[in-house]
């Protein structure tokens, strides 16, 4: 059994020169990436990207980073409709980069019509909550959803722990190479808990990131959990499949 990038970009302009080597990689060495969709034209993009290559999925969503965007509400529910994404995201709250309460609000806002989008097509979801942790939790829990995702998990183990309990995977991303926290995170779940993410482009020391890394998260987790690294690739890809019903 290979590892699964849970979450990345693979449409974002970092990978625009050598796209088709980077995916090669991952055929090579995942058993699939889940490329995620952030706004009406990446949604596009993603789907573009599974259509042309069999080992890339699509999430399709609305990032509450992209404010200017949430016009496009409508038109994203309705191609999340059309197009039957293996699910709905990335969508959720950040109070990290925006500040502002009325848009605060709005993030909300917008967040909720997509869970019920999500609780309606029984889909699961993909969740972004930087800064924003224990609300995203708090709201979550008001939805009868298939699965959640926490993407880029970056609240305390605690509150990793705490949504663990009620059914929620934890996405751990590259971080864990370098971040006490999200190896704090490691520690504290069950393996049954997490998957494997890079966000690709992002989240890489040094150099751009790219789906293939989750093999060096899976070798540290490995040793965070005093475990085979082949069992943590088991684990992981196990509940890969399970939540994107691959």
């Amino acid at each position: 059994m290979k590892p699964v990038d849970c979450h990345c970009h693979l449409d974002f302009e970092q990978f625009d020169e050598d796209r088709a080597k980077v995916v090669e990689r991952c055929r090579e060495n995942l058993e699939f990436v889940v490329s995620a969709g952030s706004t009406l034209e990446n949604n596009k993009s993603a789907l573009e990207l599974q259509e042309k290559y069999d080992i890339i999925k699509s999430n399709l969503g609305l990032h509450p980073v992209y404010t200017d965007n949430f016009s496009e509400l409508e038109e994203v529910k309705q191609q999340i409709r059309a197009e039957d994404p293996v699910a709905v995201g990335e969508i959720g709250l950040d109070h990290h980069h925006v500040k502002d309460q009325d848009l605060r609000n709005k993030q909300e806002q917008v967040f909720r019509e997509l869970l019920s989008l999500a609780e309606e097509l029984q889909k699961p979801v993909v969740i972004h909550s930087r800064d924003a942790e224990h609300k995203a939790v708090e709201i979550l829990e008001n939805y009868d959803l298939p699965e959640i995702f926490l993407h880029c998990f970056n609240g305390s183990p605690a509150l990793a722990e705490e949504a663990a309990q009620k059914g929620m995977t934890i996405g751990v991303t590259t971080q864990v190479l370098y971040s006490n926290r999200v190896q704090k995170i490691v520690e504290t779940l069950s393996l049954n808990d997490i998957v494997l993410e890079t966000d690709s482009p992002f989240l890489y020391r040094g150099e751009r990131n790219e789906p293939v890394n989750v093999e060096e998260s899976a070798e540290k987790i490995s040793k965070l959990k005093s475990v085979e690294k082949e069992k943590v690739v088991e684990k992981t890809t196990s509940t890969a499949k399970r939540i994107f019903g691959q």
